[in-house]
């Protein structure tokens, strides 16, 4: 089974034991945009270095992201 972004978001992020508000403090986004990210209600629209963060906060490479 392919996972959506927001399903492999919300594994990753939480096999991190990390929190939303982790995640936002961390991308300099808000708490309300990464629960948007799991809920499916938008997709994330972050630069480069804050792509990099993420790739690191979630120990994965930008390969592991599903595709669209």
């Amino acid at each position: 089974m392919d996972l959506t972004f927001s399903q492999w978001f919300l594994i990753k992020r939480r096999a991190r034991s990390l929190t939303q508000d982790d995640v936002a403090a961390e991308l300099g986004v808000t708490k309300q945009t990464v629960s948007n990210w799991e809920r499916s209600v938008s997709s994330p629209s972050l630069t480069i270095p804050q792509f990099k963060k993420l790739c690191q906060l979630l120990n994965c490479d930008l390969d592991d992201f599903p595709n669209p």
